[in-house]
């Protein structure tokens, strides 16, 4: 199910790495955690055991893609998994890669800044994610 009115459905402005027929990966911009990307499921379903068996092992085969690709890219000290929301009904995890000199290391993301930082993706970042991700997932329709 989709609908006009939907943000995730019309994916406007989207800086998409990877899109299959059910989901797509996309990099977040405009939050000061550089490599940020979300796994959206494009059909209106609100929890993950709201799918089918194979539809959750696309989910979670999606996240774990896009964690080993931002590993190799950027060498994280750690990785953080969310699936949060409670207004859009649209499935979605957040895959934020965390380093020491983030905005708010040691704590969460969704707090308040402690410091600015300077990190920058390497040129190049987002073609050769779109590469990683098609190679673990298959050809992209990006």
């Amino acid at each position: 199910m989709t609908s006009q009115n939907c943000a995730h459905c019309a994916g406007l402005n989207e800086h998409r790495l990877w899109e299959g027929e059910r989901q797509r990966i996309v990099l977040v911009h405009d939050t000061g955690f550089e490599g940020w990307c979300r796994v959206i499921w494009n059909d209106h379903v609100s929890e993950l055991t709201d799918l089918s068996g194979e539809d959750r092992q696309a989910v979670i085969s999606a996240v774990i893609a896009l964690e080993e690709a931002l590993r190799a890219e950027l060498q994280p000290w750690k990785i953080n998994i969310a699936a949060l929301g409670t207004g859009a009904p649209h499935l979605h995890f957040h895959v934020v890669p965390r380093f020491r000199d983030d905005p708010t290391f040691p704590d969460p993301v969704w707090l308040a800044s402690q410091r600015q930082s300077d990190r920058v993706l390497p040129e190049g970042f987002a073609d050769r994610m779109a590469q990683r991700l098609s190679l673990a997932l298959g050809a992209s329709a990006v």
